[in-house]
C-alpha cells in the first residue's frame, strides 16, 4: 500500500491514504497504481478573527456592509455566525460571507472553504469547497493550494484529476512568499507539499508528469509577470 502524505487545510495537517485499488472508469492512472483515498481529519474553524469594525454600533455596520465594504460584510458575516452580539444565523452569515468573499476578503474565502468541507451549519458541499479554495490558491495561498491539490486527488468536488493535483502540490513545493506578506512559508507545509509531489508522480505516465509540470509552470510565470518569450532569450 502506497500512503501519500498531504497538508492540512488552513494551518491543520491531515492525512491522505493512497490505498491499492481499482481504478474507476474513464481513469487515466496506470493499472495496478494506488488510488487517493482520504483519512479525513476534518480542518476546524479558526477562532474569529476580529477586523477594524469590531466595535462599531450594528446599525453602523450594516449601512457598510451594504455599500459594499468586504471588511464590514466579513465582519457582519461573523457576527451572524458566531452569535456575537445578536442571534446566530446560519443563512445570513452564508450571505454575507459569500459577498465578501466575492469582493476579496480573504478571511471569508477561508471560512467558506472549511465550512463547506466539513459541512458544518452547512450541508457537506465539496464542491463549493473547492471553488473557495481555488480563489484562495489562485492569490498564492499556500494552505489553499495544498487543500486544492488534496481534494483533485481525491476528487472531492468532481472528478480526480491527478494531473491538477500534481500541479498544485508543484506550486505549493516551492513556498513562495505571498507578494505583500511578511510572513514565510511553515517549513512543514512545504516539505508536505514537496512529499506529495513526488509520490504523485509515480502515479502519472511522462506524458502526465510533463503536463502538470507545464501547468504549474505557466500559472508561475503568468502569477510573477514571466513570459515565455522572455524566457527563450
Amino acid at each position: 500500500m502506497k500512503r501519500l502524505l498531504v497538508a492540512a487545510i488552513f494551518g491543520l495537517l491531515q492525512t491522505t491514504a493512497l490505498a491499492a485499488e481499482e481504478p474507476p472508469a474513464g481513469d487515466t492512472s496506470k493499472p495496478g497504481d494506488a488510488t487517493p483515498n482520504p483519512d479525513k481529519v476534518a480542518p476546524k474553524e479558526e477562532p474569529v478573527k476580529k477586523t477594524e469594525y469590531d466595535k462599531l454600533p450594528l446599525p453602523q455596520l450594516i449601512a457598510k456592509a451594504k455599500s459594499g465594504d468586504p471588511v464590514a460584510q466579513f465582519e457582519l458575516a461573523s457576527r451572524f455566525n458566531y452569535g456575537r452580539g445578536m442571534p446566530r444565523n446560519t443563512a445570513e452569515a452564508l450571505r454575507w460571507l459569500r459577498q465578501a468573499g466575492r469582493n476579496g476578503q480573504e478571511d471569508a474565502a477561508r471560512l467558506l472553504a472549511i465550512k463547506f468541507y466539513n459541512g458544518h451549519d452547512v450541508p457537506q458541499d465539496f464542491g463549493e469547497a473547492l471553488k473557495w479554495a481555488g480563489v484562495l490558491a489562485e492569490k498564492g495561498d499556500l494552505p489553499a493550494q495544498l487543500m486544492l491539490a488534496s481534494m483533485y486527488a481525491n476528487g472531492e468536488g468532481g472528478t480526480r484529476d491527478l494531473v491538477r493535483a500534481y500541479m498544485w502540490y508543484a506550486i505549493a513545493a516551492v513556498g513562495a512568499k505571498r507578494e505583500g506578506s511578511t510572513e514565510e512559508p511553515r517549513a512543514v507545509q512545504v516539505q508536505a507539499a514537496t512529499e506529495a509531489r513526488d509520490k504523485l508522480a509515480t502515479l502519472l505516465s511522462e506524458v502526465q508528469e510533463t503536463e502538470a509540470q507545464r501547468l504549474a509552470s505557466d500559472w508561475w510565470m503568468k502569477k510573477h509577470g514571466t513570459s515565455g518569450k522572455a524566457r527563450e532569450k
